[in-house]
């Protein structure tokens, strides 16, 4: 066996490592030791140089295979899982988890935290008062044995090299990198135990993925490398250039989730466009549905039935969260109105440029440790296409500081851009793969 020192070299020089070589490198990065400093030298040399599809293979597998697995015995139901790879306002899981586990399949969803400019869902959630998104594995394996459903974060022992590296890609600027990416997502969802996996894979200028060609090329080796592990997977393209729904933050998102699933579905809701998009993939998976037009017929009816609403409450309580408590607070946190500088139409929001006010304001992370303010979000209140005039608010902007609040306005005005036409409006859902 090489010495890490002398694989590291040969990472750094571009040279192929074996799949011996990568699980032995795996290994030492959970016991300890392969050190952070390189651990981190393999995140870069992989990023620059990248990886082959036979290591990101061996990647994927060894870092599942470092931890402990949700139980196959906790439930019979099929168990359907998704994972975007990250936008702006991309509060999906929040209405998709409990709208796809009303339909009869498990959905044990494990989150990450917010990484790079975008957002993450077990911030998010964690934003709702006493909701606990650390869970033990006794604990989610009881949970999708009598409820179907949990949103988690990852537990310290399931794929603990890829906590360890998760941590280390946002902070070596390493996100980005495809093979990375790809073992990440799939090591996670290996040690889920699924029977399907659907990607939404986000394609923009507020994406990791900033055009097509990137997003395809990220598909193919997903995959690639969950074909070798026996995963099927659907993947669908959806456009990431605007923020996702009206509001950008952690308990903004959530309360918009929930008033979203106490409504009708609406069709032109680009947010609840994909969230069907991606229900319907997930029902075929799960062989409830025999065609995507069948899967989304039933993902509406069930939207319709409001039977979605009432089990996001129910899991947000099991978890120990109290939605209405969180309602309460956040009525009493500073908000500013942000006024539009010009009349004209509203024909675009840069997602980007919101994220990184976010960020800036508190309501994301810049390293790891930092700590994250729930209240700090923006709410827009006007859409894409629609008319605006000065003396309107086109959004607010919410913080606990006067600081928080300028940062956010500023950061708003940044990112709209006024014309005198209405614009062409892209459809949310580019293409799928099945």
């Amino acid at each position: 066996m090489k010495t890490v020192k002398e694989l590291l070299i040969r990472k750094r020089t571009g040279q192929e490592w074996t799949s011996e070589q990568v699980s032995e490198f795996v290994r030492g990065v959970v016991d300890g030791t392969v050190s952070q400093a390189q651990t981190a030298a393999f995140l870069m040399a992989s990023c620059i140089n990248g990886l082959s599809q036979r290591e990101v293979a061996a990647l994927t597998i060894s870092m599942a295979e470092t931890g402990e697995r949700v139980s196959r015995e906790a439930s019979s139901r099929p168990r359907i899982d998704k994972h975007s790879t990250g936008g702006v306002g991309d509060k999906v899981s929040i209405l998709l988890a409990p709208l796809v586990a009303c339909c009869g399949v498990d959905v044990p969803m494990i989150s990450g935290r917010g990484l790079g400019h975008t957002g993450g869902t077990v911030d998010k959630l964690e934003s709702v008062p006493g909701m606990t998104m650390a869970l033990p594995m006794e604990t989610l394996n009881m949970l999708l044995n009598k409820h179907g459903l949990f949103m988690a974060a990852q537990t310290s022992n399931l794929a603990p090299a890829d906590r360890i590296m998760y941590a280390l890609r946002d902070v070596t600027g390493t996100v980005e990198s495809t093979g990375l990416i790809t073992a990440s997502i799939l090591s996670k969802k290996i040690a889920e135990n699924l029977d399907g996996l659907v990607m939404d894979v986000k394609v923009g200028s507020a994406a990791f993925m900033t055009s097509v060609e990137q997003a395809r090329e990220l598909a193919q080796t997903i995959r690639a490398v969950a074909a070798l592990a026996g995963l099927p997977v659907h993947i669908v393209f959806s456009r990431m250039d605007k923020p996702l729904g009206t509001s950008i933050g952690n308990w903004v998102e959530v309360a918009e989730s929930e008033a979203l699933l106490q409504s009708v579905y609406n069709p032109a809701d680009d947010l609840s466009r994909i969230t069907v998009e991606l229900a319907a993939h997930m029902l075929v998976l799960a062989g409830k549905a025999h065609n995507i037009t069948e899967g989304r017929c039933a993902a509406v009816e069930m939207w319709n039935s409001r039977k979605p609403h009432a089990e996001l409450l129910r899991m947000l309580e099991r978890q120990g969260g109290d939605f209405e408590k969180g309602v309460r607070q956040f009525s009493g946190v500073p908000a500013l109105n942000v006024f539009p500088p010009a009349d004209g139409y509203l024909t675009m929001i840069h997602g980007r440029t919101v994220a990184e006010g976010i960020v800036e304001a508190g309501g994301g992370r810049r390293v790891e440790t930092d700590s994250v303010d729930p209240w700090v979000g923006i709410e827009f209140l006007t859409e894409t296409g629609e008319l605006i005039r000065r003396n309107s608010p086109v959004a607010k902007v919410t913080g606990s500081t006067a600081e928080q609040l300028q940062i956010l306005h500023d950061h708003v005005i940044r990112s709209i851009e006024i014309g005198d036409v209405m614009g062409v409006q892209q459809e949310p859902i580019i293409e799928s793969w099945t």
